[in-house]
């Protein structure tokens, strides 16, 4: 079976001869590499001069396309230039190659599109969406005014955000009609069916779960009940957006502070400077002076090491569909403590391998860390269910026999 992926991003077998080490994209990639029904063909937007290669079997395809002066300043206001562009590079790669099945990553890109071109079946692999994301586009309090104001009298911040904005209406217009278009989508959570259901008219559904960084699934250190005395330690991944709950972060770092507990707390990932900006000057809070430290990116090494340090992993955000973070954490055996948003609920059970609680609420999420550091048995309860857990559910076979039964249905329904 020939099955052509549109990756949104370069393969980093690609990029680094045959070593596979980053992104759950990636880790797919070296799953379906074992399988000697599939012959994989990835296609990817590359903006600088790069060939097709044959590596371990697979084709990877760099799609070339230049983007003139003019070109690039309007696309900084829409995608209406790269749509264009990748589209038609896209139908050159299907009229070439002439997969059995079209797999494509993502509906927030333009690749989906390429349904309207093809009578190839086409199923889309949900990531997120910005339809739902764009319903929890500013915290509560927050709007536009918000992030002007904190920015000052700034020309420069202020056309940036502009573009931005427009930039993110025509992704969100686009996607509306990706939705449309496509007729056939693969997801993982309660939240991601709900979509297909409701933004679409008779599109099938298949479930394939979501594969993990082999770092995670083959760790040989896993988290261990800490000591009764321990200092807490609280654990985050991700901080680039509104949409993760940054403010729900530094608001329950200065409710745990306000009622004397003695904590630290760790976000892997970097808060741009802006962002931190806008939060602080509207909470009139520091995230430094709130136990808060940022560490930057983590080698997959050190987010290991960090979590087994950790007492707990803390999840804040507004909206997610099935976020890599709690799934890696879970596979390290990490009691979790979340927000109940999006797709949240299927990765973790509530009671039985974490605390799920309201988006917006620092207080509940405070006391629930608390009550959860204090209880030890309640802890490793939730340590070894939530690994149990993350192994079934990111069990590699288990994932390629989904991805092939998927497939598989898709070209049977496609010949008759």
């Amino acid at each position: 079976m020939k099955v052509l992926w549109f990756e949104i991003s370069t393969p980093s077998r690609y990029l680094h001869t045959g070593q596979v080490t980053l992104g759950w994209q990636d880790a797919l990639e070296n799953i379906v590499a074992t399988c000697k029904d599939i012959e994989l063909y990835i296609a990817f937007e590359s903006q600088v001069p790069a060939e097709v290669k044959v590596i371990d079997g697979i084709t990877y395809i760099p799609m070339i396309t230049h983007y003139s002066f003019w070109e690039q300043k309007v696309g900084q206001h829409t995608w209406t230039i790269n749509e264009r562009k990748v589209i038609e590079q896209g139908r050159k790669v299907i009229e070439q190659f002439k997969p059995d099945v079209i797999h494509v990553f993502g509906n927030e890109w333009p690749f989906g599109l390429l349904a309207q071109y093809t009578d190839i079946p086409l199923v889309v692999h949900i990531q997120g969406s910005i339809v739902p994301y764009n319903n929890a586009l500013y915290p509560p309090k927050y709007n536009g005014y918000t992030m002007v104001k904190a920015a000052g009298l700034n020309l420069r911040k202020d056309w940036h955000r502009f573009t931005g904005f427009n930039k993110d209406k025509s992704r969100l217009e686009m996607e509306r009609r990706i939705w449309k278009t496509v007729h056939h989508f693969m997801g993982r959570t309660c939240w991601d069916k709900a979509l297909v259901n409701m933004l679409t008219k008779h599109a099938t559904y298949h479930h394939v779960e979501e594969a993990l960084r082999p770092d995670f699934l083959h760790s040989k250190k896993l988290w261990k009940v800490p000591p009764a005395n321990a200092k807490l330690r609280l654990l985050t991944t991700g901080c680039s957006s509104f949409w993760k709950g940054v403010d729900v972060m530094l608001k329950t770092a200065h409710v745990l502070k306000e009622a004397g507990v003695d904590f630290e707390w760790h976000v892997a990932g970097s808060l741009g400077e802006e962002l931190m900006q806008i939060v602080e000057s509207k909470e009139k809070l520091k995230y430094a002076e709130n136990n808060i430290q940022f560490l930057g990116f983590c080698s997959p090494e050190r987010l290991i090491d960090e979590m087994c340090q950790s007492t707990m992993y803390v999840h804040t955000a507004y909206i997610e569909n099935s976020p890599n973070s709690i799934c890696e954490a879970q596979m390290i055996g990490m009691p979790i403590i979340s927000t109940m948003v999006g797709g949240i609920a299927t990765l973790v059970r509530n009671g039985v391998e974490g605390d799920l609680l309201p988006a917006n609420d620092p207080w509940q999420l405070a006391n629930a860390i608390v009550e959860l550091a204090k209880d030890q048995s309640r802890m490793k309860s939730y340590s070894e269910h939530s690994r149990q857990h993350a192994l079934e559910r990111h069990n590699p076979d288990s994932i390629l026999q989904q991805l092939l039964v998927c497939y598989k249905d898709l070209v049977n329904n496609y010949r008759k």
